[in-house]
């Protein structure tokens, strides 16, 4: 800590006493003079500032998650669209019906299910709608466990074979499926009994299905 300065003290001379005035109170007057012009200089210019902090810029608080507002729900995954129940549902509603669903064939099935009614392959006929499990493996196919691919009824012929208009790989096909020789690729005439609905991969499990006949696993009949 600096300390203050020494000031010199100069004296200065009083005017002689007038004739009966008290040269004693004069000489406590000097003295008092002297002591408060001390007293001011170093007032002025001898007293040290306390230095100063250095100013701090207090951030703020960070906030919870809900404290102001509440975190970002995470968004629900979005449904894969298929092309299957796509075109089937276009259809429909080109003949009339009036439906939503979240674009799965899973749900155009339950809907299907649930408002209008199912019928046994064998009493199919056009403008049914015929349900596959492509993914279908060692277990029976199921409708109401994996269906994933769907198709319009075209016509069905005298042996059994239905004929039905599908959406696959970007493109509007016929396929044809025979739920009495769902494994036969080819009948005794040559025709064609079961369209592959799945390519065939290496991967693929030694009981895995590609045959349309071996995936089906429902027909729905639209009530109009």
């Amino acid at each position: 800590m600096d300390r203050c300065p020494t000031w010199t003290y100069h004296r200065f001379d009083m005017p002689l006493p007038l004739p009966g005035e008290d040269r004693s109170r004069l000489g406590v007057l000097e003295a008092l003079l002297a002591a408060g012009v001390v007293v001011g200089l170093c007032s002025l210019g001898c007293a040290t500032a306390a230095p100063h902090a250095p100013r701090t810029r207090r951030l703020p608080a960070p906030v919870s998650a809900g404290a102001h507002e509440r975190a970002p729900a995470p968004r629900p995954a979005a449904t894969k669209k298929q092309e299957g129940p796509a075109f089937v549902e276009r259809s429909l509603r080109d003949t009339g019906l009036h439906f939503g669903t979240d674009g799965s064939t899973r749900a155009l099935w339950e809907y299907l299910r649930i408002a209008h009614r199912t019928v046994a392959p064998a009493v199919a006929r056009p403008g049914d709608v015929v349900f596959f499990d492509t993914r279908a493996a060692g277990a029976r196919p199921d409708c109401d466990d994996d269906t994933d691919h769907a198709g319009i009824v075209e016509a069905v012929e005298t042996d059994g074979r239905i004929i039905f208009v599908e959406e696959r790989g970007g493109q509007v096909r016929r396929s044809v499926v025979d739920p009495v020789h769902p494994t036969t690729r080819r009948n005794d005439r040559g025709e064609i009994a079961n369209s592959f609905l799945r390519a065939k991969l290496v991967a693929d499990p030694p009981d895995a299905r590609y045959f349309a006949g071996e995936m089906l696993c429902g027909v729905a009949r639209p009530e109009r």
